[in-house]
């Protein structure tokens, strides 16, 4: 009988620990999956803050290519010509919004005569107008935005005149043209362009004149001439005109600028009170004691304040230029 109630007794504890066992399983298992479970709940919220991070960079960075694609249109449709709103300057708090246009360039000159400045020529297409620079019998030098996407034998040189009808003038047509490697009409860099005559040009009136080999210095004073518009938005001059211009600092006139130009190392900027070179000048000469230092290439309007005058520096396009006479 003992016997037999001791088993009875084991048995009962060795139920008794196996179900105890049983229950420290089950909660064991409990508690893991209960951690299991956080952990997916906190990897599913890192997925989250990812998606939403990644989500605000692309927005971020839509929105800087919406501006910069805002920017680039406004700053080609400025140098092209189109009609745009006056930029607020950083020196002031405001200034009118005024539309105006980059004129692709003589305001507050004084008239004068072609044996001042025997080497201005007329470079024309039709009844479009250009100056240029006689730098040999057989070479003119323009802009590079009165020549571009033109045929040669679409221009007229004429030169030795003072009117602009050009009637007392010596008249040749143009058998080659060439335009400065690094020229845009987006972005105005190293505007320049060459013609070749069909044949010299000499006269009365008309003379050579040498590429400088420097850039005007911030400061000096420079001399334009032309037959472009007298005013924004006004009509042409019949008879020569010419004034003189400061030169202004790089970094001033970029500031100036803004977004509107960059303003490169192929060119320099001038300005005077009330004079400026405006449309119909373009190509023509900016000179100093007899050296050709610039050509006419752009501005915002003509003679506006706080906008000066850019000119493309001959010194930096002398190498190409005498390159491309040399082979051709």
């Amino acid at each position: 009988m003992r016997r037999d109630k001791s088993r009875g007794k084991v048995t009962a504890r060795t139920v008794h620990i196996e179900m105890r066992c049983r229950w420290e399983y089950l909660i064991l298992a409990v508690l893991l999956l209960a951690v299991l479970a956080q952990m997916t709940e906190a990897a599913q919220a890192n997925r989250a803050r990812r998606r939403l991070r990644n989500g605000n960079v692309r927005k971020l960075a839509t929105n800087r290519s919406q501006a910069v694609a805002k920017t680039a249109r406004s700053r080609q449709a400025v140098r092209r010509g189109t009609s745009v709103a006056k930029k607020t300057s950083p020196s002031k708090a405001s200034k009118t919004a005024t539309p105006a246009k980059i004129q692709s360039k003589i305001v507050g000159g004084t008239t004068t005569t072609i044996s001042t400045a025997p080497y201005l020529v007329q470079v024309r297409r039709g009844t479009s107008l250009c100056g240029g620079s006689l730098i040999s019998t057989l070479w003119v030098l323009s802009a590079g935005h009165c020549v571009k996407g033109q045929t040669a034998s679409s221009f007229l040189v004429r030169g030795g005149t003072t009117t602009l009808d050009g009637s007392d003038g010596v008249v040749r047509s143009v058998v080659f043209t060439a335009v400065a490697p690094r020229f845009t009409t987006t972005k105005m860099n190293m505007d320049a362009s060459l013609l070749k005559l069909n044949e010299t040009m000499t006269g009365t009136n008309i003379a050579t004149i040498s590429m400088g080999s420097f850039v005007p210095k911030a400061g000096s004073r420079v001399r334009i001439a032309g037959w472009g518009l007298t005013s924004e938005g006004g009509s042409t001059s019949r008879t020569l005109r010419a004034t003189q211009i400061t030169v202004v600092r790089q970094r001033v006139c970029s500031q100036d600028y803004g977004r509107l130009a960059t303003i490169t190392k192929y060119m320099f900027c001038a300005r005077g009170k009330k004079k400026d070179s405006c449309s119909g000048d373009s190509g023509g000469a900016v000179t100093r004691d007899s050296t050709l230092l610039g050509i006419v290439s752009f501005g915002y309007g003509c003679a506006r304040s706080g906008y000066p005058g850019v000119y493309t520096a001959v010194a930096r396009i002398r190498t190409w230029a005498n390159r491309i006479m040399s082979n051709n």
